[in-house]
């Protein structure tokens, strides 16, 4: 959930496949984007209420335009413009399964958990950089490049240089330091 106003929080809702907007103010509920309780694959070029996500997960805000979420059942990252309420695919491929997402160094870069992996999604070209982990699951903590995950569920930002990874399956959360900067560009 992230706040992109004073008084609106937007929620992701995977179960319902919808991101929700609550009005702190009013203390009410309502839909943003998707249809609530429908799945379906609409994505680019649709506006919010014209969309279908399936198992809508993360939300993340730039702080000015522009809301990163993901639609998991599609395999995508996508971005809405607030202002214009269009929809737009930032990546995603068959096999990304998205699980949690924060902004990298800059709102131009995403750290994203998926699969068994932790990487940077450049949101201009869509490119996808693996930092830890691989396709295949893994038990061992090394050093960032050569730790490997189970299903990591979950991303946190610590600060500029050290992440959190909840590595679930593995029954642990993992910490590393970020110190290579063409990791953030």
């Amino acid at each position: 959930m992230e706040y992109i106003n004073s008084s609106t929080l937007i929620i992701s809702n995977s179960p319902r496949h919808c991101l929700e907007a609550f009005d702190v103010t009013t203390v009410k509920m309502k839909t943003y984007a998707g249809v609530c309780g429908t799945s379906g694959s609409r994505l680019t070029g649709h506006r919010i209420d014209n969309v279908r996500l399936s198992s809508a997960l993360g939300v993340v805000f730039d702080g000015s335009h522009m809301i990163y979420s993901s639609s998991n059942g599609q395999r995508k990252i996508f971005g809405i413009n607030v202002t214009s309420d269009i929809v737009h695919e930032v990546c995603g491929t068959d096999g990304m399964a998205v699980k949690s997402f924060v902004f990298g160094e800059s709102p131009r870069t995403l750290l994203v958990v998926l699969n068994h992996a932790v990487g940077t999604v450049d949101i201009s070209t869509g490119e996808f950089t693996v930092l830890s982990g691989s396709l295949t699951s893994g038990d061992s903590i090394g050093d960032l490049r050569t730790t490997e995950y189970y299903y990591p569920s979950d991303i946190l930002r610590v600060n500029e240089s050290t992440l959190l990874v909840s590595d679930a399956r593995n029954n642990r959360y993992v910490c590393k330091e970020l110190c290579h900067p063409v990791w953030f560009r």
